[in-house]
């Protein structure tokens, strides 16, 4: 069996927890020998769409990088125009496309007869597009034989907008535990730490206006890309100069980090926070929790499903920084409680959410396609 990840965003120019997830599983699907590689389009290091095709080894993993140009007026859902691909998917058995965002690899490969799965990462705010939109919406169900969502909350939004509930299944992120786990050292007293884009839906001015509640000083690091809103994205940045200037706190962003890098700094955090006004089933929240750093996450999308209030983190509500100062400075002001959460943190991802799980799930739907 030979299986093409389909993505229209990945490493370098991209890092953010759907391409870590790609990765993740690619590399696990190896390892059980069903030969899987990974086809993205084609961007620079400046982020510019590049008409060139372009195959790359990256972490070890085969990536081929696909010819394209953005669309002067694109939509949400149809963003590039590509071409010179419809070959090299036909030398594959199963076709695994990711991000619900962009609909442009599935509508340009319609007519190809392998079996196509859609793994939808971005329901939480895709959902309320296509509903808008009944031509996209008709797009996207047509799309795959097989849609793939990140826990039950999530599926219930596939199932209102149309798709028969045969046609779903539930399979949630996972982590790879071998990478992601408890550090051998101490962990830096009074460190927060926030992992995503520089995205509107991550809740970071929320974050920042928090600082000004808590009663001890903290260093918060801060890594992520910026998102594909470069207006929005510069803004936040200088929101987080303006932070660490103005307040008694350490702020920093670091950008995008290397992956090993960004496990360092899981494991050597007090805290992890994400006050994100909406997601879907985010990876930063797991990857935390199986490095042993209990979680303060905003209580919306599927984010329950993974933090457990009081048992392996906080969960608060959204747009809310006094609770989310409440949340922090309880766990600031009891060491106990810090270490306790994040034990049990590691814990419940190890029995739930381990990279082994998911991988025997898709497998399973794989070959019941073939």
């Amino acid at each position: 069996m030979k299986v093409l990840m389909v993505t229209p965003y990945y490493y370098p120019t991209t890092i953010g927890g759907t391409e870590s997830l790609i990765e993740n599983i690619t590399v696990k699907l190896n390892q059980h020998g069903i030969h899987t590689d990974i086809m993205t389009f084609n961007y620079a290091t400046d982020r510019r769409a590049v008409f060139v095709e372009k195959t790359e080894i990256i972490n070890g993993l085969y990536v081929v990088k696909v010819p394209t140009v953005l669309l002067p007026r694109p939509t949400f859902f149809v963003k590039h125009l590509a071409t010179h691909f419809r070959s090299r998917m036909r030398q594959y058995d199963v076709i695994h496309f990711h991000n619900d965002t962009d609909l442009s690899f599935p509508l340009f490969s319609y007519g190809l007869t392998m079996p196509k799965l859609f793994h939808c990462h971005c329901l939480d705010t895709t959902y309320f597009d296509y509903r808008r939109n009944p031509i996209a919406k008709k797009a996207f169900l047509r799309s795959a034989d097989i849609f793939i969502t990140l826990s039950r909350f999530l599926s219930e939004m596939l199932i209102d907008l149309g798709l028969p509930k045969e046609k779903i299944r539930i399979v949630p992120n996972s982590v790879d535990i071998g990478r992601f786990k408890e550090g051998t050292e101490k962990k830096v007293e009074n460190l927060l730490l926030f992992v995503g884009r520089l995205d509107p839906k991550k809740g970071i001015p929320v974050l920042l206006q928090s600082l000004k509640h808590l009663k001890t000083p903290v260093k918060l690091v801060m890594i992520g890309p910026p998102s594909h809103y470069e207006e929005y994205s510069r803004r936040i940045v200088k929101l987080i100069d303006d932070a660490g200037k103005k307040t008694m706190h350490t702020v920093t962003y670091l950008g995008p980090v290397e992956p090993q890098e960004l496990v360092r700094w899981y494991q050597k955090a007090s805290i992890f926070v994400l006050p994100s006004i909406s997601e879907s089933f985010p990876m930063a929240n797991m990857e935390s929790l199986a490095c042993g750093t209990p979680v303060v996450a905003s209580n919306v999308g599927a984010v329950s499903e993974v933090v457990r209030d009081h048992e392996n983190g906080i969960l608060v509500p959204p747009r809310n920084p006094i609770k989310l100062a409440e949340a922090l400075q309880y766990l600031l002001d009891n060491e106990d409680t810090r270490l306790k959460l994040g034990k049990q943190g590691v814990k419940w991802i190890v029995e739930n959410f381990s990279s082994e799980a998911t991988i025997t799930r898709l497998i399973e739907i794989y070959r019941s396609l073939l």
